[in-house]
């Protein structure tokens, strides 16, 4: 039980079951000294602090790091009169890692101090060492999202370089009123695809790269495909021997990788995300382009862009989001049409089917849990639809709906579907405008930090001036030579 009080220089104070958060005598002064002896190598983008109480550490830190944000991470209820002095606050509940990295950012959590209030330790021994906990994990997505990004950043780079030197014919899409269907590619969808089938005339549908396939083997043609990943394998999808896709429009992430075919012959609708650089590239060639939002995986993308697209429900197929026996997508599937000429007796398709369960398990935790955690916000809206499959998870507050349901809530014809609205014409010197564009933009710090983030990482927590030099050497040398790379793609 918490008891407020009045310390003897005047201010407020309390204890907690008998233990003071705060001193009896001066708490500010106490507060001061804390940070006086906090020890920072570097300056921090945010510290993060673990039950500051009544917060009279936060006017120090402020004196102390003026360009730093402060987070205070709460244990209990009865402090939220002094929320207003923290950038950020945030509960100590289930979701507190997940949401530290939706807060905060990979950036900003491998660049931060953290520190615990001492008196909180013994106050709250238990629930802080949950909270640490819960930071360690979310330094650990954010040092496995960072480590992606400097491994991807020139994969993404290229892509929206080729990207914008090779799409011919661009759209963009005007919203909708009428439901939407999202066909993913987990194994509940092979269920729904006869009912996708029966019901077609109600909705708009999507397909994301992977359910493509299954789709068409059905000669079901959907209305839209988007494709957000940077990697070769989402090409894989997209081009598949014997399937024609010319006829289907195609929403591009401009960093993903995608054949050049499709950006030749398609329409595309261009996609690009807020903190990427494409977007540089898309306005120096006049290419117009709809936002999207970045996701780890192309569903959670998908999702918020069908939200955006339509005033009416979005429903999901396919969104297993869990480990399946045998194959972990609906069939047929590009990769495992590509693995399966590999299999022999030695290493058979069960030794490859098993394995991949193992490698899928941390990334689709991961894709669960940013659905869990944006459940509040997505379940108005937002579900995800099977014919009765028995599904091995829940996604917070998103609703498991039947078809049966969804025929009760859509029991028209679709309304007005999000449409095309052709663009400008391409502009015939876009080889000149990149090559202008790559000069201009390597220059910026935004863009070595794209390229080379774990280096712009290391030079700003550098301990000496001599470190951060041969970090600004290593940085500039990549940033030459890949310049260089990107120049010679705009003639192959």
């Amino acid at each position: 039980m918490i008891t407020f009080s009045t310390a003897k220089n005047g201010e407020k104070t309390c204890e907690i079951d008998g233990k003071h958060l705060h001193s009896a005598y001066n708490p500010s002064r106490e507060a001061e000294q804390f940070v006086l002896r906090l020890n920072a190598g570097f300056l921090p983008d945010v510290i993060i602090l673990i039950e500051p109480g009544l917060s009279y550490c936060a006017s120090f830190l402020r004196k102390r790091f003026p360009q730093t944000q402060m987070c205070a991470v709460r244990l209990s209820n009865d402090f939220y009169a002094q929320d207003n002095l923290w950038d950020y606050c945030l509960p100590a509940d289930e979701h507190l890692a997940d949401k530290l990295f939706d807060a905060l950012g990979e950036e900003k959590l491998c660049s931060a101090l953290f520190f615990s209030w001492p008196p909180a330790e013994q106050v709250f021994a238990l629930e802080v060492s949950k909270a640490w906990q819960a930071i360690k994990q979310a330094v650990l997505k954010s040092r496995d999202v960072l480590a992606t990004r400097a491994y991807f950043a020139k994969r993404w780079i290229k892509n929206a370089v080729l990207f914008c030197n090779h799409v011919q014919r661009t759209d963009i899409l005007k919203k909708g009123e009428c439901a939407i269907v999202v066909a993913a590619s987990g194994p509940s969808l092979r269920t729904s695809l006869p009912k996708i089938s029966a019901y077609r005339n109600r909705f708009f549908l999507i397909a994301v790269s992977s359910a493509l396939l299954p789709l068409m083997n059905h000669n079901i043609v959907p209305d839209l495909v988007i494709s957000t990943d940077g990697g070769f394998w989402a090409k894989k999808h997209l081009s598949v021997s014997g399937q024609d896709f010319t006829n289907i429009p195609f929403a591009i992430a401009t960093e993903g990788a995608c054949p050049t075919e499709i950006l030749e012959k398609n329409t595309v609708i261009p996609l690009y995300y807020a903190d990427g650089i494409e977007k540089k590239f898309l306005d120096q060639c006049e290419i117009t382009a709809m936002e999207a939002q970045r996701n780890g995986t192309v569903s959670g993308t998908a999702a918020q862009f069908a939200l955006a697209l339509t005033s009416g429900n979005v429903y999901f197929c396919g969104l297993d989001l869990a480990l399946a026996k045998g194959f972990q997508h609906t069939q047929p599937n590009a990769l495992e049409i590509q693995n399966a000429a590999k299999d022999n007796r030695v290493r058979t398709k069960e030794t490859r089917t098993a394995s991949s369960e193992c490698a899928s398990q941390g990334s689709l935790e991961i894709y669960r849990n940013w659905f869990i955690a944006e459940s509040p916000k997505l379940a108005n809206r937002l579900y995800r639809l099977s014919d009765h499959y028995p599904y091995s998870n829940t996604l917070g507050q998103i609703q498991d709906i039947t078809w049966e349901s969804f025929a009760q809530k859509q029991p028209h014809e679709a309304k007005q579907k999000p449409s095309l609205v052709p663009c400008v014409k391409k502009a015939d010197d876009t080889p000149s405008r990149l090559a202008t564009a790559i000069n201009t933009i390597s220059q910026s710090a935004y863009f070595t930090k794209e390229l080379c983030p774990v280096e712009v990482m290391l030079k700003k927590r550098a301990l000496t001036e001599t470190e951060s030099a041969e970090h600004e050497k290593t940085i500039a040398k990549k940033t030459t030579a890949f310049c260089e790379e990107l120049q010679g793609l705009l003639h192959d």
